[in-house]
């Protein structure tokens, strides 16, 4: 058997056979997935303003509204995070059968997908131009991909 220089077979089969997801399939996961935990938060917290204008109605203050943004954000992050961690997929990269793998060839470490969700933030902050890196590396990564160390691979659908 031949000495394979990809760092493991899953990602190095997933590689022999050309299948880095491209721009257009992780844009539209990534879509998915925003609408998916911006309207579940959404909804958290029409239901929470419902229920405090029941008993007088929301009066945060600044230090409040700093609190609520920063829940909204962890919230946000710990969706990606977990889900990449567990299994490689968020519901929207599952939704596309994308799947993010480390070098190990496994799912990121909860570190690597910290990493990962930090500098997705910043690749998304200046219209997108995180994202341009992607259209001409090789294995189609994003500079969070890069950094973090992870790629995205089409995986098939799980029955």
């Amino acid at each position: 058997m031949a000495a394979s220089t990809a760092p493991t077979d899953v990602v190095s089969e997933e590689a022999a056979a050309g299948t880095y997801a491209g721009v257009v399939s992780r844009a539209i996961a990534l879509g998915m997935d925003a609408a998916i935990v911006q309207g579940s938060l959404l909804l958290v917290a029409a239901l929470l303003g419902l229920v405090a204008s029941l008993v007088g109605g929301p009066h945060l203050d600044t230090a409040g509204q700093v609190i609520a943004g920063a829940v909204w954000l962890l919230a946000t992050a710990a969706y990606f995070v977990i889900g990449w961690s567990l299994t490689g997929q968020t519901i929207g990269m599952r939704a596309m059968e994308l799947t993010v793998y480390a070098h190990e060839g496994a799912p990121p470490t909860v570190a690597r997908s910290i990493v990962r969700v930090l500098w997705l933030g910043l690749c998304i902050i200046p219209l997108f131009a995180g994202f341009l890196p992607a259209l001409v590396d090789d294995r189609r990564r994003g500079l969070h991909d890069i950094v973090a160390g992870t790629v995205v691979v089409h995986t098939p659908a799980r029955v």
